[in-house]
């Protein structure tokens, strides 16, 4: 089994750590914003989509940092045995065509789905079609990670 990491987010005014299972992003685990002094103050929460099904993610709060990942990690224990490679996979697929697509966009280039001919050209000079997909998760594998 990979062991689960942790790395700070880059957000500086809010202190929240992504939980990575290899390199997929798992949950997060946070200060909880507007939270009465007196209340939990680190909320935790387990899922990922695409991966994880809308109801089965999972969530709680902690008065420490420690307790909150300790329930992430009992969590994950009920939660691991249940996914499949296939799950993490499709995880994969959506970053990856995410990260291509802004990519795209901040290089100022097209997407086939805004040519009336239904083609455009990659970033990486390949003539693409509507059907871009595997394009995307073989020429650009793991361009989001």
């Amino acid at each position: 089994m990979t062991d689960l990491t942790h790395r700070r987010s880059d957000n500086d005014q809010h202190e929240t750590w992504h939980i990575y299972f290899g390199d997929v992003l798992i949950g997060t685990i946070g200060i909880r914003a507007g939270v009465p002094t007196g209340g939990d103050q680190w909320g935790w929460k387990l899922g990922f989509y695409p991966g994880m099904e809308p109801g089965t993610q999972r969530s709680g709060s902690s008065a420490t940092f420690d307790e909150a990942r300790a329930a992430f990690e009992r969590a994950w224990q009920d939660v691991e045995p249940t996914l499949r490679e296939d799950d993490f996979e499709a995880w994969r697929r959506d970053r990856d065509f995410h990260s291509w697509k802004y990519r795209m966009q901040a290089g100022g280039y097209r997407m086939p789905t805004q040519s009336a001919n239904g083609w455009s050209r990659c970033f990486c000079g390949e003539l693409i079609p509507i059907a871009c997909e595997l394009h995307v998760h073989t020429a650009h594998r793991g361009i989001g990670a």
